[in-house]
């Protein structure tokens, strides 16, 4: 997985690689190379790299849980479906619109024809043939979240008392009750 793509999906990793010597999430190239490539171009072998991925693994688990579910709303299933309907992905049995990791440090939504291994899908009621899949690791970021469609544009919204960066001292839950 890219740098860029392990900090958007587990923040608290920018501090962990810090500690251990990599500044790769500040670096250009932590959007296009892996993790192991750049622990490699910095000298680290295979155990030291295991170790760091468990130091990662362990700052993800020490993070609050956030709840394993999306919500869709009926205006956005609708819209999921006329952009698939457009583009060919819909309908189908299996297809779906899964949030990932856009490479910039935000998340997107992109048609694939099944979910991956461990995905979750969710559903909204009233268009229950339009899926949305997740990984346990977006939804480590964005659990709880509300895909809405309004003014012309999806939405992701986060319930009221978090945010997407994990950030105890971040200001967003203020921000958003001006």
């Amino acid at each position: 997985m890219r740098v860029i793509d392990i900090v958007t999906l587990v923040p608290q990793a920018a501090d962990v690689m810090a500690a251990w010597g990599l500044h790769c999430s500040g670096c250009s190239v932590g959007g296009l190379e892996s993790l192991e490539e750049g622990c490699k171009a910095h000298g680290y072998g295979e155990e030291e790299i295991r170790l760091l991925l468990e130091d990662i693994e362990e700052a993800r688990g020490a993070t609050s849980a956030r709840p394993a579910s999306i919500i869709i709303t009926a205006p956005a299933a609708r819209a999921i479906r006329a952009i698939g309907e457009q583009e060919g992905k819909l309908p189908s049995e299996t297809a779906g619109l899964s949030v990932i990791v856009d490479g910039e440090g935000g998340f997107c939504m992109e048609f694939c024809d099944a979910p991956e291994e461990g995905d979750r899908i969710f559903l909204n009621t009233e268009e229950p043939d339009v899926r949305v899949f997740a990984s346990p690791l977006t939804l480590g970021r964005i659990g709880g979240a509300t895909i809405d469609f309004r003014d012309g544009r999806f939405k992701l919204d986060l319930p009221e008392d978090s945010c997407a960066c994990l950030e105890q001292s971040c200001g967003c839950a203020t921000e958003r009750k001006k």
